[in-house]
């Protein structure tokens, strides 16, 4: 255990104790030594570890014990003229060993005002880590029920409609119009639950698991809107880590809805890239662009994204493409993954 743990973990009046102990061997030592060889400095050696292991009121009075001890100590080699001089020099000596006694209970309450602060920035990033944990694990829920109850019965349904048509169009009834109408309504619809099932929890849990969903988020994109969205993926790209790979497609998506909410782009590219031990994302689009007082302000989706980026050591960059637009690089160290053993046959 080590001598702070000690010092730390024992009684006050323990404390005390070994304290004036201490005071009275630098008396001893101070009044062999004489007036010439001064050990005024020492005194304050206990003091400080009175007020540092203990509490102020123990380090006056240290102090004032300290101040006696050197009162008896050079009693009989001081050279003052008259004893109030002496007495005179010893309330200054009393009145420094207080000062140390107050300097070095400020220096505690400091130390554990900083350890407490700390300790709360460490409690409320754990917090934070945890509702980001929760809010994941839920939106797979989500996602996985979307897909494996939702998106199945719309599947079933639409068979039935597709047995309705054909059944319809062998007794030539004129409701087969509207059974085809509502077998691809169902289709429609089938597509839309699978797309959000994706949407709300898309990574697999597999080191490829983010360039497919990120294929797939280009995928849905181009469908769904009026920008020609591209994904580009070179070297090795995979991710072991599940959670490393969900923040990092959570901040493409971010990027990807700015660009498309807000720039004005006509074609967005998607990019993984492998440099060395780090894995970087870039969304890049050839929008207007934004001015610097864009790029440093502090808007909920830029906080989100750097606030996902630091969960996974990464870097974050908010930029103007040099041929226009805007670009956003994530940078995250990643080793590149281990091979696995292939299963014997």
């Amino acid at each position: 255990m080590k001598l702070s743990e000690t010092l730390q973990g024992q009684s006050k009046v323990v404390l005390i104790v070994e304290a004036l102990v201490l005071v009275t061997i630098i008396g001893v030592l101070d009044s062999i030594s004489g007036w010439d060889i001064s050990l005024f400095l020492f005194y304050a050696i206990p003091i400080l570890l009175v007020a540092w292991f203990g509490d102020r009121r123990l380090a006056v009075f240290c102090a004032v014990a300290c101040g006696s001890a050197w009162l008896w100590a050079n009693r009989n080699t001081h050279p003052y003229a008259t004893t109030y001089g002496y007495l005179w020099a010893g309330v200054n000596r009393i009145t420094y060993f207080v000062l140390v006694a107050f300097g070095g209970a400020a220096m505690k309450r400091q130390r554990e005002d900083f350890r407490g602060r700390m300790e709360a920035l460490d409690r409320a990033r754990e917090l934070e880590r945890e509702i980001v944990r929760v809010s994941e694990h839920e939106q797979m829920r989500i996602g996985q029920d979307l897909h494996d109850g939702l998106c199945q019965t719309l599947l079933g349904i639409d068979c039935v409609a597709a047995c309705l048509k054909a059944d319809l169009e062998a007794g030539l009834r004129p409701e087969a119009k509207t059974a085809g109408i509502i077998q691809e309504l169902l289709q429609e619809a089938a597509t839309e639950a699978r797309d959000l099932a994706r949407g709300i929890f898309p990574v697999q849990m597999d080191t490829h698991g983010l360039a497919v969903a990120l294929d797939d988020l280009v995928t849905t994109t181009n469908r769904t809107s009026n920008v020609t969205v591209t994904f580009e993926s070179h070297g090795d790209v995979a991710v072991e880590e599940p959670q490393q790979a969900m923040h990092l497609y959570r901040i493409a998506q971010q990027a990807l809805n700015n660009a498309l909410s807000h720039a004005n782009a006509k074609r967005i590219t998607i990019a993984l890239d492998r440099h060395a031990a780090d894995l970087i994302m870039t969304i890049s689009d050839d929008g207007r662009g934004l001015p610097e007082s864009q790029i440093s302000s502090r808007g909920i989706g830029l906080r989100t994204m750097q606030y996902r980026a630091r969960l996974i050591d990464a870097h974050l960059f908010l930029e103007s493409a040099p041929n226009g637009g805007t670009r956003v690089r994530c940078i995250v160290p990643i080793p590149p993954c281990r091979e696995r053993p292939q299963p014997s046959p």
